[in-house]
């Protein structure tokens, strides 16, 4: 972790005292990964996936790139929950870390990577009880691997993605839904670009319309900013009652775009009666 995100992160748990648990965990789970070196991922030529990315199929939706996934993953998986568990967290937090890394040690994770990969979540469910697996622990450590093979893999992805004009909500890499969105400069005014829940990927998409149902009538649209969170604005759409959080600035996205650092802001939503979507937070 570069000293800036990790002061950045310091810094807002000694103004959001609220959040010290969830953040030091955060801070804890990010240490651990960066010290994990993976070799780099064997990925097939992309392009030979054009033809099924054009109809809206997710790179990581291919057979093929999900096979070339397992190693990493499974490498990941195992050094997170061995170093987790071992570590002060609460004992039910610990029990879930050991029961997935007692699993991933003795079993190959193909079969429950290729559900959660899926968004199979009947199965994902299944395989959980049948292998006295925490769920939401299973999903939410499986989703980290993801997350950080993709990252130490993810220049040759990001630079075939972006230039084949993905206008969905959902990610192009792995399908799920956006958790959070930020508005960039650009040559035209802003940008907006959402935030993958599930492996962190970003895209841009239409700056009008809700990131979710793709309403884009004005008057069923609406913003909520708060004087604690100047940076930060919750875009909510009265169509299908849901709202996503939105950061309208640039340079602190260590902080903006951690979902965890806004719950707050979720708090505020759900309130007024509004859901939340795309987000594999243990807590949510």
């Amino acid at each position: 972790m570069t000293n800036n995100k990790y002061e950045l992160t310091k810094q807002w748990l000694e103004k959001h005292t609220f959040l010290k648990d969830i953040g030091e965990m955060n801070l804890s789970i990010i240490q651990i990964l960066e010290k994990i070196e993976i070799e780099p991922l064997q990925l097939p030529d992309l392009d030979l996936y054009k033809e099924t990315f054009g109809k809206g199929i997710p790179v990581l939706q291919n057979e093929e790139l999900q096979k070339a996934l397992v190693n990493p993953v499974e490498q990941v998986l195992l050094t997170l929950t061995k170093v987790l568990s071992e570590t002060q967290v609460p004992a039910a937090f610990q029990k879930s870390c050991k029961a997935v890394q007692f699993y991933a040690e003795n079993n190959s994770i193909a079969e429950i990577l290729g559900y959660v990969l899926r968004q199979e979540t009947n199965q994902v469910h299944t395989f959980c009880e049948k292998n006295s697996l925490d769920e939401k622990f299973t999903n939410f450590s499986i989703w980290l691997s993801i997350s950080h093979v993709i990252s130490q893999n993810a220049l040759p992805i990001k630079l075939w993605v972006e230039g084949k004009g993905w206008e969905r909500n959902y990610c192009p890499v792995c399908g799920s839904l956006p958790v959070l969105a930020q508005l960039k400069q650009a040559n035209d005014g802003h940008q907006r670009h959402l935030i993958c829940g599930s492996c962190h990927s970003s895209w841009t998409y239409k700056r009008i319309g809700c990131a979710y149902c793709g309403n884009e009538e004005l008057n069923q649209l609406r913003l909520y900013e708060t004087a604690a969170e100047p940076d930060m604005r919750i875009d909510v759409c009265e169509d299908c009652h849901t709202y996503i959080k939105t950061y309208i600035k640039e340079g602190q996205e260590a902080i903006y775009l951690a979902d965890w650092a806004t719950l707050h802001l979720d708090l505020l939503a759900e309130k007024e009666g509004f859901s939340k979507k795309g987000s594999s937070l243990l807590i949510n």
